[in-house]
């Protein structure tokens, strides 16, 4: 067989995950092992095997058949993942993804054939549970051993890094020069693999500076796991799954048994009050989503963090660092008021100033007349 015609298989596909962020990569690799695991136990097969048999199907008995066996497998897939309780938006992004793993060992699929030919379990849209500030509280507090879990869970909470980003933050990742503490995320690490910049709270920084001295610059800032992304995402998770349970805060929804309350809660925080504050498109932007008006592009940092200090009252968790920035604020109010006070009354030193010269040329010219 020729080079250039190279029958492509399974591993092929997933050497060419490597190249894809961390996140992205486990995903579609959990979603092909999903279907190896159908494959398996339905058929005794691999993928690339039942892939072979439908490419044959196709020459040797035409498109009809063809297409009536591989509806009808996918279909018995989709029916396999509800048996195993899977919800109906993991069915549907796990077939997104097989889709192109399919289409790459060559099997396509019709998207008007899928409309028509499939069926899929209804999604069952649940009210997103918003994450309380006293919940978000007592979560920091309960990791009052682990200073760094609890400067993660302030730091994304505001900030709205993904944990995913956050868990990959180091030492050198840091910037002082501001008045508050400015993180640069690599774009490999970001879903969108574009990289930014980001702001965390005075009551996150004050909890990093607890343990920086002891980093060395390519030490993680927000985890002491030592282990791969997988390892140290998982520590996390189960961290707050178990605070979760302590804290009597594990109520589930119906329609996937996921926590309400979950690490992604952090970042919606972050969006709700960054929107009331501004505007979605602020939120937008420092979230890393797409979609913002251009606008925020051309802010510099210092735009940025002016911004940023106008939300950050919102964000903070204790009442104690809300009231200390509150007097702050009013003090730095209070010196503007008196510094344009001070610069009222010297204008009006200096209008009086030029209204007695003004009379006492007039008087030299005879123009005016003491009497």
């Amino acid at each position: 067989m020729s080079i250039l015609t190279k029958k492509k298989t399974t591993d092929d596909f997933e050497e060419k995950l490597s190249n894809l962020a961390t996140n992205t990569r486990e995903n579609i690799q959990a979603s092909i092992n999903n279907f190896k695991k159908f494959v398996l136990e339905k058929h005794q097969s691999t993928p690339d095997q039942v892939c072979g048999e439908l490419i044959e199907i196709k020459k040797s008995e035409g498109d009809e058949k063809y297409e009536d066996t591989l509806y009808d497998f996918l279909q018995e897939w989709i029916d396999w993942n509800v048996t195993k309780e899977a919800g109906a938006y993991t069915i549907r992004t796990r077939f997104s993804i097989l889709r192109s793993y399919l289409y790459f060992l060559g099997v396509k699929t019709n998207p008007q054939d899928i409309k028509q030919l499939l069926r899929f379990p209804r999604k069952t849209v649940e009210e997103k549970y918003p994450l309380k500030k006293q919940e978000l509280r007592d979560l920091v507090i309960a990791h009052a051993r682990n200073p760094k879990r609890q400067a993660l869970y302030l730091a994304c909470s505001s900030s709205g890094m993904r944990l995913g980003e956050a868990l990959h933050i180091k030492k050198k990742d840091l910037d002082f020069s501001l008045d508050r503490i400015m993180i640069r995320i690599d774009a490999q690490y970001t879903k969108t693999q574009t990289g930014r910049t980001t702001f965390v709270s005075k009551e996150c920084e004050e909890k990093i500076m607890t343990y920086y001295q002891k980093l060395n610059d390519n030490d993680y800032v927000f985890t002491n796991s030592k282990g791969d992304f997988k390892t140290r995402g998982r520590s996390e998770q189960m961290a707050f799954a178990s605070a979760l349970e302590r804290l009597g805060y594990n109520e589930k929804y119906s329609s996937n048994g996921f926590y309400k309350i979950t690490s992604h809660s952090f970042r919606a925080y972050f969006f709700t009050l960054a929107t009331r504050k501004h505007d979605e498109n602020y939120a937008h932007k420092m979230t890393g989503h797409g979609g913002y008006l251009m606008q925020y592009d051309r802010m510099d940092n210092e735009e940025k963090l002016k911004m940023y200090l106008e939300l950050e009252p919102d964000l903070v968790v204790f009442d104690q660092t809300k009231n200390e920035l509150e007097i702050k604020k009013l003090k730095l109010e209070n010196e503007n008021i008196e510094q344009l006070r001070d610069e009222v009354r010297k204008l009006r030193e200096f209008q009086a100033g030029q209204d007695k010269k003004v009379v006492e040329e007039l008087k030299s010219k005879g123009v005016l007349i003491e009497r």
